[in-house]
């Protein structure tokens, strides 16, 4: 009888241990996504705002020499889009210093910033795209840098923006009358 009883004292003490670590974890991982959620609104590029564009795309490319070299194969079609789409890399300070180096690897042509200023936008993966609404700095999309990038980019992007165009002139018009 004894051992029973002391069989069920353990065993609930183990269900009891096994839920407060659950809860623990639960409560930790709760915690850290509320401080790394991804913050809805970019810092607003001047450059958005004249040129001969009436509302560009802005796209901000987060990479690293460090990235696999097919996962930025769509930094070549970057270097060419058309001039509704303005396009800065971010990259890490230590490799921004030699610059001639870091587009050796990468290719980039478009111009290059360092990630301090964008610390709170650097997504999980990259290299990665980040599409801002040049009225209001909203993320309107992040694409990861994958193998195979390159055939798909430009007709996402001008498809994407074929979209987009009457809303963000609309909201330009909107902004203007204010």
């Amino acid at each position: 009888m004894l051992n029973i009883e002391g069989a069920i004292i353990k065993m609930k003490n183990y269900i009891i241990g096994v839920l407060v670590v659950i809860i623990v974890i639960l409560s930790s991982l709760l915690y850290k996504q509320d401080k790394i959620s991804v913050p809805k609104r970019f810092p607003a590029l001047e450059e958005a705002k004249a040129g001969d564009v009436e509302v560009p795309l802005i796209l901000y490319v987060f990479f690293s020499k460090r990235n696999c070299v097919d996962c930025m194969e769509g930094i070549q079609t970057l270097n060419n889009l058309p001039p509704h789409f303005i396009v800065r890399g971010i990259v890490p300070k230590k490799e921004l210093a030699d610059e001639k180096e870091l587009r050796a690897i990468t290719g980039a042509e478009f111009p290059l910033m360092t990630a301090e200023k964008y610390r709170d936008y650097i997504p999980w993966y990259t290299p990665s795209i980040i599409g801002v609404s040049p009225i209001d700095g909203e993320i309107i999309f992040t694409l990861p840098g994958v193998p195979g990038e390159k055939e798909y980019l430009v007709n996402f992007l001008e498809s994407l923006y074929s979209k987009l165009y009457p809303i963000f002139a609309e909201q330009k018009r909107g902004h203007g009358a204010r």
